[in-house]
């Protein structure tokens, strides 16, 4: 029976016309890129005592194939200046986005259509462009229509910080408002693995230019490339790149995407069955609705309403946490000279609804200590987590189930967490093997620091390692707004402990919320939760995530 079945939906599907690449104005083919920044972006090559030479390298001349995004939001044949329209209070000649076109085609012929979204503005610091700001908002904008009527964003194409040279103070915030920008654009295009092309600067003004460099080639974020225009030639003002240089710095954004050649970034693109379903529905109804009267005759109405994903357990458990940090998030409730007391509080008791991921990756009805064989070199007692789903499950109905994903590790400083670690790579493998099979990681629950706060060095890096690692996190998991529970020290190891709770309260990233367990009742050793604290703070966290994230629907956008 199921062999029949599977006929009718290739016979179906043989019915549905494929469409041929359309790479016409507004068709679905457009590879878009965002070319964004200040003068160098935007283009000065030739371009001497306001006056612009009109001299076309061969690199940079029109293509058909290459189309630009004008000031009315339409898209025309892209043609030098880039930027005419858009950097309107300034003389632009040559920028680097024709020639970084004509090269990807030249040297792929497959990519198409190539858009480009020119945005750069001449004289701008990196403050211009934080969000809130109308060139981050034009910028915002300028994508969105964009990707009207289909196309993808390939990348962002970035060149700016000449303006941020000028001052020492500018310079020395550069790296943390450029990261800071990267993210938000990002989160606001939904894109979380954007890549982005950045170029450090050729021309600036002494001696913060290295400063500002430094910043450029020192950030560390996932899918950023940078490349280096210093040594290209320079206009007389000795500050703007020359015809030349600006071709040739186009050639090497081309390669560098070329070597990376990250799948395109979609706003629409059917990747299960329920999508090719809908598709039919959508465009033919009847066919739709003959398939499924075949189904039900075939199979019988029982097993069809099971494929819509109500009829086994694990579908049911699809509200995925992930529990990370170290040992009060591990749990050490109850735990006193090594030993567990085996106290296990209402709040925390098992519950059929209650999954948990094993250290085999295989899920099990959760009991407490949850952490017994992932945090194995330690003794494990009662931790936030079983109260958190508990609490989940009685405040919010709508739950059908909650999957938890324990990975914490007793002892281990903020470092120890960074991308590559073993501890990162076990987490992201068990993020994704909780995935498998249908679910949906609905949040971070996050719990460390003691051990930062034993050096000042340690406790002052605080805050943009955390930082780093929820970024990386979220674009590793593709989950650009995946919210983050963090849990602000009730103790500490060290003399610094203040200094790494304010790091966490002052955590400036969107969906991530902050929940304080100062107060708390600890252990005699003055460092860990007791078991009616850790039930605290379950509820705590809990009510944190119902009220920040409120919807129990696991198919959910956030917000």
């Amino acid at each position: 029976m199921l062999s029949f079945l599977g006929l009718m939906l290739l016979a179906f599907a043989g019915l549905v016309r494929p469409q041929q690449p359309d790479y016409s104005p507004g068709s679905q083919g457009k590879n878009i890129f965002l070319l964004a920044g200040q003068s160098n972006m935007a283009g000065r090559g030739g371009v001497v005592n306001d006056t612009w030479d009109g001299s076309v390298p061969p690199e940079c001349r029109p293509n058909p194939s290459v189309l630009r995004l004008s000031a009315a939001l339409r898209w025309v044949e892209a043609r030098e200046p880039l930027h005419k329209d858009i950097d309107a209070n300034k003389t632009c000649g040559i920028g680097p986005g024709m020639a970084f076109a004509n090269t990807l085609l030249s040297k792929d012929s497959s990519l198409g259509v190539v858009g480009l979204v020119p945005c750069a503005i001449g004289g701008t610091r990196i403050s211009q462009w934080a969000r809130g700001g109308d060139l981050y908002a034009q910028l915002v904008k300028r994508a969105g229509a964009a990707l009207q009527g289909g196309g993808t964003i390939r990348a962002l194409l970035w060149y700016q910080g000449e303006s941020d040279t000028e001052s020492r103070e500018e310079a020395e915030l550069y790296k943390g408002r450029l990261e800071k920008f990267f993210i938000d654009l990002r989160f606001d295009l939904s894109s979380p693995m954007l890549p982005i092309i950045q170029v450090s600067l050729a021309s600036g003004e002494e001696p913060d230019v290295e400063t500002v460099r430094a910043a450029q080639l020192g950030l560390d974020l996932p899918n950023v490339r940078c490349i280096d225009a210093k040594g290209l030639q320079l206009q007389p003002d000795g500050l703007h790149l020359s015809t030349p240089a600006q071709a040739r710095l186009g050639e090497m954004l081309a390669d560098t995407f070329l070597q990376t050649m990250p799948s395109p970034i979609q706003n629409s693109a059917p990747k299960r069955f329920h999508n090719f379903v809908f598709h039919i529905f959508h465009n033919s109804p009847s066919l739709c609705l003959l398939l499924y009267l075949s189904c039900v005759i075939v199979l019988g109405p029982r097993v069809v309403d099971s494929l819509g994903g109500n009829g086994s357990t694990r579908s049911k458990h699809k509200n995925i946490f992930i529990l990370a940090g170290q040992s009060n998030m591990a749990g050490r409730g109850g735990v006193v000279n090594n030993i567990w007391d085996g106290f296990v509080p209402p709040e925390s008791r098992s519950n059929p609804a209650i999954l948990r991921l094993s250290s085999q990756l295989e899920w099990e009805e959760a009991h407490e200590p949850l952490h017994g064989d992932i945090d194995v070199r330690k003794t494990c007692g009662v931790g936030p987590g079983m109260a958190f789903a508990n609490g989940l499950l009685e405040k919010a109905p709508g739950f059908e189930g909650v999957s938890l994903v324990p990975c914490a590790v007793g002892g281990t400083s903020i470092t120890e967490w960074a991308r590559g670690t073993r501890l990162y790579k076990d987490l992201v493998t068990r993020a994704r093997a909780a995935e498998e099979g249908g679910g949906k990681i609905r949040a971070i629950l996050w719990y460390q620091g003691e051990r930062d706060t034993v050096n000042q060095e340690d406790a002052e890096a605080y805050k943009d390692k955390l930082k780093e690692l929820i970024v990386n996190l979220r674009a590793e998991l593709h989950s650009p707004l995946l919210p983050v529970l963090q849990v602000g020290l009730a103790s500490g190891q060290g003399p610094f402990l203040e200094t790494v709770r304010e790091a966490q309260l002052e955590i400036d990233l969107p969906n991530v919320v902050y929940v304080d367990a100062k107060g708390l009742e600890l252990e005699r050793d003055g460092l860990h939760l007791t078991t009616t604290a850790q039930v605290c703070l379950g509820e705590m966290l809990a009510d944190a995530f119902l009220r920040s994230f409120s919807s129990p629907r696991p198919d959910s956008s956030y917000p």
